[in-house]
């Protein structure tokens, strides 16, 4: 009986002394992974790495070291870590075969992160949706449209789409096109317009800005007018040009047609 109880003894002073250095092990690794993550964000920070690309990695790294961790101090504990690789294995591959579809998501997510066909900000429109990209995750790309509405569209789905990005130049070419009256002076109306562009603080000189007849229709005749300026200024000097040019023109006597019906009535 008193072996049976030194025994018992024994054994539970090995385990609480093994759960001792589980535990240490635990709080010293999990410091380290800290200041490991902390380490290589700064480093990619002074890279200039994107910022998307900081906290994908950052979580993937972060993800990886806790796991080695938990194996670690499940080892420390004395369990035998060999015969638990080899379930989280199987059932890894078994999850994998499940999620197929996820890790086809995630890989689109890895090949739009390194890839940079946009980036976090970037104003782009794909399946009938425009926004700016709010943030790109590994499953999933959020797109926040002008009326702040959250978009969730699915990378696999996203690198097979054709898109376009608004924001991958830094200029962008404002188009307008104006219907003016057939008594119209046509010089007169491009000085008009020229005046509204050249006034404008957000219109480029270079390239200039360009104004000349596209077409002529029933009832008037069609101006197309080209003006350069910074991407983020787009829309911005688009509305603008809009109203003053409307101004100028009835400041200055020019008339824009508009569809008129007559009705002639027999008694």
């Amino acid at each position: 009986m008193e072996q049976l109880k030194n025994g018992l003894f024994s054994k539970l002073s090995a385990y609480g002394a093994n759960i001792i250095e589980a535990l240490v092990v635990f709080i010293i690794g999990w410091y380290l992974i800290k200041i490991a993550i902390g380490i290589i964000t700064r480093m990619m920070r002074k890279s200039k790495v994107d910022e998307i690309i900081i906290t994908f990695i950052r979580s993937f790294v972060g993800v990886g070291l806790k796991i080695i961790l938990a194996i670690t101090v499940i080892s420390v504990l004395g369990i035998d870590s060999t015969s638990l690789l080899t379930v989280l294995a199987t059932a890894g591959a078994a999850i994998v075969l499940g999620l197929k579809d996820s890790m086809s998501g995630i890989v689109s997510g890895i090949t739009i992160l390194f890839a940079k066909p946009f980036t976090k900000g970037d104003i782009i429109e794909v399946k009938g949706y425009m926004g700016r990209i709010e943030e790109i995750q590994l499953l999933y790309t959020i797109l926040m449209t002008f009326d702040n509405k959250m978009v969730v569209i699915p990378n696999n789905e996203l690198s097979s789409s054709t898109f376009v990005n608004y924001s991958h130049e830094d200029v962008r070419r404002v188009d307008l096109t104006l219907d003016v009256h057939y008594d119209s002076d046509i010089d007169e109306v491009k000085r008009v317009i020229n005046q509204s562009i050249v006034r404008h603080p957000l219109a480029l000189e270079d390239p200039e800005p360009y104004i000349r007849v596209s077409a002529y229709n029933d009832s008037s005749i069609t101006l197309t007018v080209r003006v350069w300026t910074k991407t983020d200024d787009y829309f911005l000097l688009k509305d603008d040009l809009l109203e003053q040019i409307k101004f100028n023109f009835d400041k200055n006597g020019i008339n824009i047609p508009y569809p008129q019906l007559d009705v002639h009535i027999k008694s």
